[in-house]
């Protein structure tokens, strides 16, 4: 069951790089900047592989940090799966799951074990929106 929204990020893509021409298989870098239940800022950096599947679709898996605005200590980890998709002329959405895993304390505490469901948009210019709710 598809619970409440708890995630909302903006970032960009930082960078890419082709990693097999077979596929092909693109590797994908960002930094994203949100508010986590809205009120705990946190900074999210991820690389996020690509691979087409046919109809201008991929298959995208990730691996991210999440750690507390301002506090290198308090992090958490995410990996995620998704599709992309294009949507209009320029811009992909790409939607899926995340698997949390973090402390038992602190403000990223109830991220442990925690599965979501994502959406991020992204335009040509690598600008990104992002949305997680959790599932239930």
């Amino acid at each position: 069951m598809l619970g409440d929204l708890f995630y909302e990020a903006k970032g960009k893509i930082t960078s890419k790089r082709v990693l097999d021409l077979e596929g092909p298989k693109i590797e994908s870098s960002y930094f994203l900047e949100g508010r986590m239940r809205g009120e705990i800022e946190v900074v999210e950096i991820g690389t996020f592989t690509s691979i087409s599947i046919g109809d201008g679709a991929y298959f995208v898996e990730g691996k991210d940090i999440v750690t507390v605005k301002g506090s290198s200590d308090e992090m958490a980890t995410v990996k995620a799966q998704g599709i992309s998709k294009l949507i209009g002329d320029s811009s992909k959405l790409i939607s899926g799951s995340n698997f949390y895993r973090s402390s038992t304390t602190g403000k990223l505490s109830f991220l442990n074990n925690l599965v979501g469901v994502h959406e991020a948009s992204v335009d040509n210019d690598g600008n990104i929106i992002y949305k997680v709710w959790e599932w239930k």
